[in-house]
């Protein structure tokens, strides 16, 4: 039989974060120790997805954990971002850097934010600021956001630079991020960032923004 090592105290904190079934937690035993054939990282990120977005947490963990056991990448960050979640700061922090070893975006971005805020990790940001850029270099469109705005308003130690930002928010529009086309726009409207007012840059900004608010609306 496979035994459980998921505290209940950590399965309660994670509920008042996410609003997940206390049910889950009293088939979570049942479930484990039923045989099965072997899956893939794949299938247990897949699996992992389908329980989070029923709110089930702790089925959610343990897909990831199996996966990202397994070395599975994708899965070790997304793990970690719900250890983080859970205050296990430790444990994540752990996945995390397995995750950057990797190249991993998303490992990259979660690590450069706990660096950012010294959450978990002594602060450094100089560290943070190398990890964010990696993961833009991915075209992770969070970490090109991050960049954006550190450069329009000298955080992570660097001195505002409306040139960079106009370069970060430029490659956000190429990754086709809302956000970014959203700024950008809005600084052509209002001659942000070192722009000249040109309003017809901004409204090819904005057809292009107009379908993906569409989509997240529904």
């Amino acid at each position: 039989m496979i035994k459980v090592k998921f505290p209940v105290i950590r399965y309660l904190q994670l509920c008042l974060v996410s609003g997940c079934l206390l049910s889950s937690a009293y088939t979570l035993a049942e479930e484990a120790t039923v045989s099965s054939p072997a899956k893939t990282p794949e299938e247990n990120v897949r699996l992992a997805e389908e329980a989070f977005d029923k709110s089930d947490i702790v089925s959610a963990m343990r897909f990831y954990r199996k996966a990202a056991e397994a070395g599975y990448g994708p899965a070790m960050s997304r793990l970690a971002y719900l250890l983080d979640k859970s205050e296990e700061d430790e444990e994540a922090i752990t996945w995390l850097k397995k995750a950057v070893q990797l190249g991993e975006a998303e490992g990259q971005f979660e690590l450069a934010r706990m660096y950012a805020y010294g959450e978990g990790i002594k602060q450094d940001k100089k560290l943070a600021f190398e990890l964010f850029k990696k993961s833009a270099n991915q075209q992770y469109t969070p970490a090109i956001r991050v960049l954006a705005l550190a450069y329009e308003n000298g955080d992570l130690g660097l001195r505002a630079d409306y040139e960079l930002a106009q370069h970060w928010l430029k490659r956000g529009q190429l990754a086709n991020d809302y956000w970014s086309l959203k700024r950008l726009a809005q600084a052509y409207r209002k001659g942000d960032l070192g722009l000249r007012i040109n309003n017809q840059k901004a409204e090819q900004l904005e057809q292009q923004l107009a379908p993906l608010l569409e989509r997240t609306d529904q």
